[in-house]
């Protein structure tokens, strides 16, 4: 078995023992209290209120929108057809 060298040995001891007193320090800051002190006492929360807000868009624009990007659709379809068309025609008259 290969020797473990002592930066190896004292790294890993030393990320050990923060890590032990990392779990340390959380276990005891606030054991003593009930809450964080920073919070709003029982005595001034009266109520909890949940307020929900309807999100409300506007699609008049985006349906304006949607019919011009239809009608240039009709139009390039009816472009295409006629260069369809115009190629069929010049591959028949070989």
């Amino acid at each position: 078995m290969d020797r473990v060298s002592p930066t190896a040995f004292w790294s890993v001891i030393s990320i050990v023992a923060a890590s032990i007193g990392g779990i340390f320090f959380v276990m005891i800051s606030h054991a003593g209290q009930a809450k964080h002190p920073e919070a709003a006492h029982e005595d001034d929360v009266s109520s909890v209120q949940v307020h929900v807000a309807k999100v409300a868009t506007k699609v008049d624009h985006n349906s304006v929108i949607l019919g011009e990007v239809k009608m240039d659709l009709r139009e390039l379809r009816i472009e295409q057809n006629s260069a369809n068309q115009r190629i069929l025609d010049a591959i028949g008259e070989r």
